[in-house]
C-alpha cells in the first residue's frame, strides 16, 4: 500500500531494481508517477472512489498520464483508502480518510478477485469490469483539468510573448515594459503543444462578462482567446484588449477580444494536502475587458453601469460549480448529492483600492463553511472584482488602462475534486 505518488515510486524504484515481483507488482490505494511505471513488471493499481488520503483526482490523473501499456488501473466502488487492506491506519492517516461504502469483507474479495484476473491466464472479467469502472470515473476529473488548463495533466503552460504554439494566436498587448525592458525569452523554448491559456474562460468567462446576449438589440458576438500570465508582471505589462469594432445593428461582425489569466495554485483549508494536494487551482486571477467596453466596440451605447453588478463573476463561478455537477460520474454526484457540502455562490465583492493599489490580486477567492436554513453546512463562494470605466470610449494611450472588469473565478476542477471527495469529509471523516 502506497499513501502517496512518492511512497509508490520508491516502491516501484526498488521492485525494478530486483529480481523479485517478476510476475507484477500491485499498488493499493497509490497514484504512482507516470515515469514510475516505466519498469520491466506488469503493475496493478487499485484504488477505492472513497479514498481520502489519495484523493481520487490523483489516481485519475496518472491513469490519463501512463503510457504503459502493461499498467492497469481498478477502481472498486465504495472503496475507502483503509478498507482495501486489513492493516490498522495511523491516527494521521485516519483523519484523512473517507468512510467506506462497501463493507471491508466484500472489498477485500474484491482485491482477491482483481489480483488472481491480474495473474490469471484465464480471467474472470472482474478486472476488466474494474477497469471499465476506472475510467468511467476518471474521464469527469481529467476533462475538468483539461478544461481548467491544468497543467497537471503533462503539458507546460505557454509564454503569450514567446510564441511555440500556433493554434494559440494570442496577440501581445500592449508591449510595454518598465525598465529594463521584457523578460527574456523561456531556455530551452516552450514545446509547441503547451497550453495556450484556460479553455473555461475562453468558453464562458470573457463572453458572459460581455453579456452581448443580454441586449434588446441586434449584436456581434464575441471570439475569445486567453494567455497565461501573472497579473502583476510588468515586464511586460499584460492587459486584455478589443483589437477590432462593429457597426451597431451588424450580427456579422465577430470582435476579437482577449484576456489574461493566472492559475494560482493552492490547497487552501478545506482541501487537505498531507498526502495527495489538490490538482485544480485555488482561483484564476482573470482580468476581462468590462461589458461597457464590449458594448461600445460592438457598436451599442454602453456605460459604467453595466459592470457595477455584484452577480457577474458569482454568475461564472455559479456555471462552473454547474458544469461540474452535471459532468460528474452519476454515482460520485449522487454520493455527493447525499453526504457532501453543496457549493453556494453569492454575490460579488469590490475589491479596495489600498496604498499600493488595487488590493484585487491578493484578495483570493472566499471559500466559508456556512449553516443553511435547515441547519446543514454549506460553503459559499465569494469573487472579488475591479471594474475601471471604458473613459473616451477606451481611446487612451496604453498607460491608462480603462473598460476593464477583473474577476476571482472559481474552476471547474476544483469544483470537480469537492465532488469527489473534499466536498465528503465533513460528514464522512473517519476521524
Amino acid at each position: 500500500m502506497a499513501h502517496s505518488p512518492d511512497a509508490a515510486a520508491k516502491l516501484l524504484q526498488d521492485v525494478s531494481a530486483s529480481t523479485r515481483c517478476s510476475r507484477g507488482v500491485v499498488l493499493f490505494g497509490a497514484a504512482p508517477f507516470p515515469e514510475s511505471l516505466q519498469i520491466s513488471v506488469p503493475v496493478l493499481t487499485i484504488h477505492g472512489s472513497l479514498d481520502g488520503v489519495v484523493r481520487f483526482s490523483n489516481f485519475a490523473v496518472a491513469r490519463h498520464l501512463s503510457q504503459s501499456t502493461t499498467c492497469r488501473f481498478a477502481t472498486i466502488l465504495g472503496a475507502s483508502h483503509h478498507s482495501l487492506v486489513s492493516s490498522a491506519p495511523s491516527s494521521e492517516l485516519s483523519a484523512l480518510d473517507l468512510a467506506p461504502e462497501t463493507s471491508s469483507t466484500e472489498v477485500h474479495a474484491s482485491v482477491a478477485a482483481l489480483v488472481k484476473d491480474f495473474l490469471s491466464s484465464a480471467p474472470s472479467g472482474a478486472l476488466a469490469e474494474a477497469e471499465k469502472l476506472a475510467a468511467k470515473l476518471s474521464t469527469p476529473v481529467t476533462a475538468a483539468l483539461e478544461l481548467e488548463g491544468s497543467t497537471m495533466l503533462g503539458h507546460p503552460a505557454c509564454n503569450s510573448d514567446f510564441p511555440t504554439n500556433p493554434t494559440c494566436k494570442y496577440t501581445k498587448w500592449p508591449d510595454h515594459s518598465l525598465p529594463f525592458g521584457p523578460a527574456p525569452a523561456p531556455s530551452p523554448a516552450l514545446p509547441s503543444d503547451c497550453i495556450c491559456g484556460s479553455p473555461w474562460v475562453i468558453q464562458h468567462a470573457t463572453k458572459m462578462i460581455g453579456g452581448l446576449d443580454q441586449s434588446s438589440m441586434p449584436t456581434a458576438t464575441v471570439v475569445s482567446n486567453d494567455a497565461f500570465q501573472d497579473v502583476s508582471d510588468t515586464h511586460p505589462f499584460h492587459l486584455p484588449h478589443i483589437f477590432n469594432s462593429c457597426k451597431n445593428g451588424d450580427t456579422a461582425c465577430v470582435l476579437n477580444v482577449t484576456s489574461l489569466t493566472m492559475p494560482y495554485a493552492k490547497a487552501g483549508d478545506l482541501f487537505p494536502n498531507a498526502t495527495s494536494p489538490p490538482l485544480s487551482i485555488y482561483e484564476f486571477r482573470t482580468k476581462i475587458k468590462s461589458r461597457e467596453a464590449i458594448w461600445e466596440a460592438a457598436g451599442m451605447s454602453g456605460d459604467s453601469s453595466l459592470d457595477s453588478n455584484m452577480t457577474m463573476c458569482k454568475a461564472i463561478n455559479q456555471l462552473a460549480y454547474d458544469w461540474a455537477l452535471d459532468n460528474a460520474e452519476a454515482s460520485a454526484r449522487a454520493k455527493f448529492e447525499k453526504d457532501g457540502e453543496p457549493f453556494v455562490m453569492v454575490d460579488d465583492k469590490v475589491a479596495t483600492i489600498g496604498i499600493t493599489g488595487p488590493e484585487w490580486i491578493k484578495d483570493e477567492l472566499v471559500y466559508a463553511r456556512t449553516k443553511a436554513a435547515d441547519g446543514s453546512s454549506q460553503i459559499e463562494i465569494q469573487s472579488w472584482t475591479f471594474e475601471v470605466g471604458n473613459t473616451n470610449g477606451g481611446d487612451v494611450p496604453w498607460f491608462y488602462p480603462v473598460g476593464m472588469h477583473y474577476c476571482k473565478l472559481l474552476s471547474p476542477a476544483r469544483a470537480m475534486e469537492w465532488i469527489y471527495t473534499d466536498g465528503l469529509r465533513a460528514k464522512l471523516a473517519t476521524a
